[in-house]
């Protein structure tokens, strides 16, 4: 395809179809990299930056960036249940998530 046309609709089919095999490339590679420990405690600290579990209301116009850090770490956490919630509840064990005990076993808390 030399110059994308929105009009032609061969030129659509072939855009969607790329968008498509890359969000699948995108959630596999999200899917490896939660396979590691390293990885888990790599995004663990990427969605703790992004405040995805505490407010981002500041009382100011910091509230504006955090929300924008927020929104990032959001679209990640959403991919992340998406693909391989289990590894998410691992994640939230490995690293001692307040306010996640429900996701701890009893086995472990006893």
């Amino acid at each position: 395809m030399s110059v994308y046309d929105a009009n032609n609709p061969h030129h659509v089919g072939l855009a969607a179809l790329d968008a498509q095999e890359s969000r699948t490339r995108d959630l596999g590679d999200l899917t490896i990299v939660m396979n590691s420990e390293a990885g888990r405690r790599f995004v663990w600290r990427l969605l703790s930056a992004a405040h995805c579990f505490q407010t981002s209301f500041t009382g100011d116009t910091e509230t504006f960036f955090r929300e924008g850090e927020r929104n990032l770490g959001l679209q990640i956490l959403t991919d992340l249940l998406e693909e391989c919630p289990e590894r998410f509840a691992l994640m939230a064990r490995e690293n001692r998530a307040p306010g996640m005990a429900f996701l701890t076993s009893e086995k472990e808390t006893s």
